[in-house]
């Protein structure tokens, strides 16, 4: 029987830590997804939910400095049972332990080639970023590889060398996102990568890493192009968050076996 799990993300809140605050002005973000997440000042407010996403600006040494709020993020922890999703940046040794007591899962953006790196997010931090993801892997976090398709404003340059160097590592998923053309930055009028190149992706992933499991994560466009593209993966993914209701109409009918979870993939 074929099988598919949906993910409703209505348990998780993101949190910056930083505000609105980022050092970078990368080419597909420009800080926009910043202003719609509450700050820790508000954890309080959101005592129902399950879990909090951990994120933020980068600040000038391109890291999301989690470890300096470890204490207070320990206490609200204690005292509502959340369960925390962390976006990193690129941290030593020494800071990843800071936050190793606190982290139930770790969501780590790969970028396959230098070339990217440094043609959307302006810095060349490459080897800093595998170095960090060595570390993740080798203090043994709970970390969730997450590439992003079609980074280089839409266009397709970095996703195959991201997946061949993620095949070295014993990895048993990856969160795939797709590139969405975001209001305020500087690819604001492209257009998301072919539906037909992300598919290729996806099955280039499941051909060269065996036995991995994949997920169409969240950050992926709307519309027509999120209709199209659910219903197409739906044969390729495992796991499938925000399902549109044709998604889940196809499946139904197809007569998957369908579970659902409501926080972050990762958990």
């Amino acid at each position: 029987m074929k099988k598919i799990h949906f993910v409703k993300m209505q348990n998780t809140k993101s949190i910056s830590l930083t505000g609105n605050y980022c050092y970078l002005n990368c080419k597909h973000c420009n800080k926009h997804y910043l202003e719609h997440m509450a700050t820790i000042n508000e954890i309080d407010n959101f005592s129902n939910m399950t879990s909090l996403l951990l994120s933020g600006g980068m600040n000038s040494e391109i890291k999301v400095p989690v470890y300096n709020f470890v204490e207070r993020l320990k206490e609200y922890k204690e005292k509502y049972g959340f369960k925390y999703n962390l976006h990193t940046g690129f941290m030593d040794k020494k800071e990843l332990k800071k936050i190793k007591e606190i982290s139930d899962a770790i969501s780590f953006d790969l970028v396959g080639n230098a070339e990217t790196m440094l043609e959307v997010y302006g810095v060349d931090k490459f080897e800093d970023m595998w170095d960090t993801f060595d570390n993740l892997i080798n203090m043994k976090f709970n970390v969730k590889p997450h590439i992003t398709i079609g980074l280089n404003g839409g266009k397709t340059t970095h996703e195959i060398e991201a997946i061949d160097r993620l095949s070295k590592y014993n990895v048993s998923d990856i969160v795939f996102l797709v590139f969405i053309p975001t209001p305020g930055s500087y690819f604001e009028d492209r257009e998301p990568p072919e539906i037909e190149e992300v598919i290729k992706i996806f099955e280039y992933a499941k051909e060269k890493i065996s036995g991995i499991k994949l997920t169409l994560g969240c950050m992926h466009p709307k519309g027509r192009y999120r209709r199209e593209l659910q219903e197409k993966l739906l044969y390729i993914a495992d796991k499938i968050v925000q399902p549109v209701q044709n998604t889940i109409k196809i499946a139904q009918e197809e007569n998957f076996e369908i579970t659902w979870s409501y926080e972050c993939c990762v958990f």
